[in-house]
């Protein structure tokens, strides 16, 4: 395997490149899947010190059959289903809400959800709940509950997905203060509007997120299983 980078990407970003974590994974299992010839870096996206997108090319081959040569990077995700139960009255889902340039919507309703940038899945469900609730919910890796890894859009995209439920018991006047609450990091030009939304209203709900809606189903199914 031959890695070649194109022309405009600054040389100094050649190592970095290299070296991040999910180019360097993607690399190992392609190494591993395929007879890899040359793989040309299209280009890439730093976000701060953090190489982000990464846009290539592969000559690759399986059993003597060429395959599709093209791959954009991100990396892996981790979300999370977030259900607010009371006493009396039915449970809650907190969603993010936001600008989606991507899908050219002003508002777009998700679970609390980011990149896998370092440490453990945990570890990062954890704290993009916290960046995007900016509340301290103080909730333990103990208490997340797995539901599944995904892959989002394996025929351009290497993102894998994490999902995870967590139950949580707040009083009705603590709920209510969450909606409408604005938060998110002003450094990652994150806008995230806080909404409640009856559990139940999630299958109804207009082109609805992708992982909120899996998520959704497969909550309810461990709840009946």
């Amino acid at each position: 395997m031959t890695l070649v980078f194109a022309p405009h990407i600054p040389e100094l970003w050649h190592r970095d490149i290299c070296e991040a974590p999910h180019v360097r994974r993607w690399l190992d299992n392609a190494t591993r899947a395929f007879d890899l010839g040359r793989v040309t870096i299209r280009d890439a996206v730093r976000f701060g010190e953090r190489i982000g997108f990464v846009f290539l090319e592969a000559e690759a081959a399986l059993d003597g059959q060429s395959i599709p040569r093209f791959a954009f990077l991100r990396g892996d995700s981790v979300a999370i289903l977030v259900v607010l139960h009371q006493k009396d009255g039915p449970s809650h889902v907190l969603l993010t809400c936001e600008p989606r340039l991507p899908v050219a919507k002003a508002e777009h309703l998700s679970l609390p959800a980011g990149m896998i940038d370092d440490g453990t899945v945990q570890s990062a469900a954890l704290r993009e709940l916290s960046e995007e609730t900016g509340i301290e919910l103080t909730p333990s890796a103990d208490n997340l509950r797995y539901l599944t890894e995904i892959t989002l859009s394996p025929g351009g995209c290497d993102e894998r997905l994490t999902l995870y439920a967590l139950d949580l018991s707040l009083p009705p006047e603590e709920s209510a203060r969450l909606e409408n609450r604005h938060t998110g990091l002003a450094a990652e030009h994150e806008h995230i509007t806080l909404r409640l939304l009856p559990l139940d209203a999630i299958p109804v709900l207009s082109e609805p997120d992708a992982k909120l809606l899996l998520a959704y189903h497969l909550y309810k199914a461990s709840q009946t299983g």
